[in-house]
């Protein structure tokens, strides 16, 4: 059984939840091309467990890139359409910001044709034919219904598929029922149950987290930011102000986590070269509402309350419930602290970053006016330089990863046009 304050089943469950909120068809074809995997490397045998969690989190976020290349709503559409740009941004995101390292090879590859694997030299390449059956069945489930024609996808899969692939899925359809339980709730059960025991790592549950938010505000280079700023100061505050062990694990989730609501606020709101409108506005602070309904449930309550407080104001003034100071807790503090200060020294489009000097004079006007606390102000104010270095090499470092990520996405887009 998992232990400690995050366990693997939390981070498949706020995974799960991200990928519904974003789009009800992503999440379904995800967790059916996951399933379909996770049962075919059961039938072939030789995994452990946290590599089977691994390759089943892999086939759930295969097409994850979407949300950088302006998905519409119709998944088998995307399916068809510009396969390249979302299987190559999948990959980069899986490989480059998560814990699985080379596995995200199979995302890369998942909508290349069969006749063209010989061209390819990947160690992942039997696993990648595994995916894409998984993928293509999830599609075919999606167009046809139900799993009763299993014989009609396999003649059409005769020839795009390898034969090692749709021999093992036959194998671990009689052995594991995939389809007749497809057709029910069971499927979900199965997972969660199954997740619900593996051992991920500290590092692997934090890798995953981090790669689910650092791609979802991959559609834009100020909210990245943002995140990582926020959860910066905020463990920064949390050790200068002495928090135990466990406070700064609620600190670390809840401050990197905050923002997930923000999946379904328009490009168009979240980069305004402008103030927002009262409407925008309105739609914006929806967010803490959404990452409430993600996380709720799914997460430790102490993280839940951590990240859906960080707009509330000691004075009731704060949304989204006007919560008063005497019912936020220390840590709840520590991160509107930090969300403040991200955005006071973040630059935006319609704002430079805000000089030092003018930074603490903002944060002190608050405190005096009851809106934000004053010890975690003057902790702030008192270590304002260290604070801030400590920030910048971690900005540096996220943002090397973005800029790799963007030059990568060019260069292997130009090798794959070779294969339209």
């Amino acid at each position: 059984m998992n232990s400690g304050l995050v366990s693997t089943k939390d981070v498949y469950n706020v995974v799960r939840r991200a990928l519904g909120v974003m789009d009800a068809q992503i999440l379904q074809h995800g967790e059916i091309t996951g399933y379909i995997f996770h049962n075919m490397l059961k039938a072939e045998g030789g995994y452990t467990e946290v590599e089977l969690a691994e390759y089943t989190l892999i086939g759930m976020l295969h097409d994850l890139g979407m949300i950088k290349t302006g998905y519409k709503g119709d998944i088998v559409e995307c399916e068809k359409t510009n396969v390249w740009a979302h299987s190559i941004y999948g990959y980069l995101f899986l490989n480059n910001l998560s814990p699985v390292g080379g596995k995200a090879e199979i995302v890369l590859y998942h909508h290349l044709p069969y006749k063209l694997h010989g061209q390819i030299k990947s160690s992942y390449m039997r696993l990648t034919e595994y995916l894409i059956l998984a993928d293509k069945l999830a599609v075919f489930l999606h167009t046809e219904g139900n799993g009763d024609n299993k014989g009609k996808f396999i003649r059409q899969a005769r020839g795009e598929l390898s034969a090692k692939a749709l021999e093992l899925f036959q194998m671990a359809q009689i052995r594991f029922d995939i389809l007749g339980k497809l057709k029910t709730e069971a499927y979900q059960k199965e997972m969660e149950r199954f997740f619900g025991r593996v051992p991920f790592t500290e590092g692997q549950k934090r890798g995953f987290l981090d790669m689910l938010i650092y791609a979802i505000d991959f559609r834009s280079q100020p909210t990245v930011i943002h995140t990582m700023s926020t959860r910066t100061f905020a463990l920064e505050l949390g050790r200068l102000m002495r928090l135990s062990a466990m406070e700064l694990q609620i600190l670390y989730y809840s401050s990197l986590l905050h923002d997930i609501g923000k999946i379904v606020i328009p490009i168009s709101i979240l980069e305004a070269p402008r103030r927002l409108t009262d409407e925008e506005m309105r739609i914006m602070k929806a967010h803490v509402v959404i990452t409430d309904k993600i996380l709720r449930g799914a997460m430790d309550d102490r993280i839940v309350e951590v990240a859906v407080r960080h707009h509330e104001k000691l004075d009731g003034s704060g949304y989204p419930n006007g919560i008063m100071g005497r019912d936020l807790s220390r840590l709840e503090r520590i991160v509107a602290v930090a969300d403040i200060l991200s955005a006071l020294y973040g630059k935006r489009s319609y704002k430079e970053s805000f000089p030092p000097e003018k930074i603490k004079e903002i944060l002190i006007s608050d405190a005096n006016e009851g809106k934000i606390c004053s010890q975690v102000v003057q902790t702030a104010i008192s270590n304002y330089d260290v604070i801030i270095k400590n920030y910048e090499k971690q900005r540096d470092e996220t943002m090397e990863k973005y800029m790799e990520i963007v030059n990568q996405y060019d260069s292997i887009y130009e090798r794959f046009k070779n294969f339209e």
